[in-house]
């Protein structure tokens, strides 16, 4: 018969204290990606914009205009790379599972949970959450988070939740995460052809 584990008060401290500090880790490298995500995607928007004013308004400026307008088009060139591979959002969803699960492999972290989310609106993007769940150590959390901050594709992490699965083995935790990449939304680029068109 299994006798209940008992827990003394300095137990309970380093118990309290430990969760506190996992908590802190999270809480630093989300903000941090947060941070760099937002001014990527900033970036990213700035330079759609930009290639959409096709227009020029005086002779003077055409050769400034076109300089630029070539210097815009390379930024959004290489930022659209980042974007995930699949015309279509099942196709992207499905990608991004396979990503995730690949990069927790890596690291010997087992996938138990995935599933895609609703889509989510981003001008002339879609954002494609995905939700994973896996049990994982703090160490391996920790280089799981920086893979995908590493990763060749435009990812966020828009929610964390961390639980203790064992308190009498704190340094396990369960894990939640719901990553986010992009697509063009379908339809874009032949809209982008069309406008091309009609400025010449």
């Amino acid at each position: 018969m299994n006798l209940p584990i008992k827990i003394n008060e300095r137990e309970k401290k380093f118990l309290i204290i430990g969760g506190i500090a996992v908590v802190l880790i999270m809480v630093f490298y989300l903000f941090s990606w947060y941070s760099d995500t937002k001014k990527s995607i900033k970036e990213y928007s700035d330079a759609k914009a930009f290639m959409l004013q096709r227009q020029i308004n005086k002779i003077s400026e055409q050769k400034y205009i076109e300089e630029k307008y070539r210097v815009v088009s390379q930024e959004l060139e290489i930022q659209e790379r980042t974007l995930l591979r699949g015309n279509t959002p099942p196709v992207a969803a499905a990608a991004l599972q396979k990503f995730l699960k690949d990069t927790a492999s890596s690291l010997n972290v087992v996938v138990k949970l995935e599933r895609a989310l609703n889509l989510v609106d981003a001008e002339s993007y879609l954002g494609i959450p995905v939700e994973i769940g896996f049990t994982a150590t703090t160490r391996e959390l920790k280089d799981l988070l920086v893979k995908l901050r590493k990763s060749p594709f435009l990812l966020t992490v828009s929610e964390i939740k961390v639980r203790v699965t064992n308190i009498s083995k704190p340094e396990d935790i369960y894990t939640t995460l719901v990553v986010t990449g992009f697509i063009k939304k379908p339809g874009e680029k032949k809209t982008d052809k069309k406008e091309a068109k009609s400025d010449t």
